[in-house]
């Protein structure tokens, strides 16, 4: 079917909720990015509603029934300047822009440090009218799309469409599964949130918002420890070792102690077996000194301060043994 004929098919006024808008989002930029990943609503998505390049690139969905407001853009645009590394931020509405906005736009282009890309929905019909199977399920002709056994048979479409399509945008690596044999939607959507779980409270730790690269970072890491092209082609078999080895990295994780914080222990530890064994400054000093060359704990890394921490509990102990 022509491109027009299949644009002209496309109806944003006849998608309902802003979540239907993000599905197709979703499924058109799969096509057009090979490392596109949407990000978790849950919590709220800061500002950004995918990614792809390992963080290179952010996506903001916005489904309106008119012209999307000034406020609108600006509001994204101030959140997506909080992460590091943004390099092309795509602003993807199912509406036009108002004169305003775009002259908005224009002037923050010319002093944004990343680029700005806006696909309206006269740009969003032509791209999504070069995937029939996407025309089909989300504006169909005849039937209704609540009718089950057609949304049925369009579903089986679709997943055999996704999978031709895959294919041909990110050639196989060793470990992918053969057509059929890779993990359910359901399972690899559950990877898909204990991956971005694991971003999310790393970047926590460190006291953060979770940028673009924490998320690319972990599916990087799963992808090369399987040997696979994208997270979705784990074989079937390996879904109960895979979630093993999520949730070991997100235990882990939680039971790691950052270096901010051995630092501090370090720090307390020392000082407070100094006051419990009445030792004097001059003298505690020349100790600092004999061990590591500094007289001050603030100045030694942690490999020092850990070396003086021993030593003072080695002290600590003869002072107990001999009392």
């Amino acid at each position: 079917m022509g491109g027009k004929l299949m644009a002209g098919r496309i109806d944003f006024r006849k998608v309902e909720t802003p979540t239907e808008f993000q599905q197709i989002c979703e499924r058109l930029l799969a096509r057009r990015f090979s490392d596109f990943h949407p990000v978790s609503q849950a919590g709220g998505d800061g500002g950004i509603d995918g990614f792809a390049t390992w963080g290179d690139q952010f996506f903001q969905f916005t489904h309106t029934q008119r012209n999307v407001p000034l406020q609108k853009v600006r509001s994204d645009l101030e959140k997506v300047r909080q992460f590091q590394g943004v390099k092309r931020w795509y602003f993807i509405c199912s509406q036009s822009l108002s004169i305003a906005t775009w002259r908005f736009v224009e002037a923050q282009r010319a002093v944004c440090p990343f680029e700005i890309v806006v696909w309206d929905g006269a740009v969003l019909k032509e791209l999504i009218s070069k995937h029939a199977d996407l025309v089909d399920e989300f504006f169909p002709e005849y039937a209704k799309k609540a009718y089950e056994g057609t949304r049925t048979i369009r579903k089986d479409l679709t997943r055999l469409g996704n999978v031709l399509t895959r294919v041909r945008e990110k050639p196989p690596k060793a470990g992918d599964a053969m057509p059929g044999g890779e993990v359910s939607a359901e399972e690899a959507v559950e990877l898909r949130q204990m991956m971005a779980k694991t971003a999310e409270e790393q970047a926590a730790r460190k006291k953060r918002k979770p940028t673009g690269r924490d998320y690319g970072g972990q599916f990087g890491e799963f992808n090369s420890h399987y040997d696979l092209s994208a997270y979705d082609r784990l074989p079937r078999e390996k879904f109960a070792d895979a979630r093993r080895y999520i949730e070991k990295k997100l235990y882990a994780g939680r039971n790691a102690e950052t270096r901010t914080l051995q630092r501090s222990r370090f720090i307390k530890g020392t000082k407070a077996i100094q006051r419990k064994l009445a030792i004097p400054d001059s003298q505690y000093r020349q100790i600092l000194l004999g061990l590591t060359g500094k007289d001050s704990l603030a100045a030694m890394d942690n490999s020092e301060l850990s070396r003086v921490f021993k030593h003072f509990q080695g002290l600590q102990g003869q002072a107990e043994a001999a009392g």
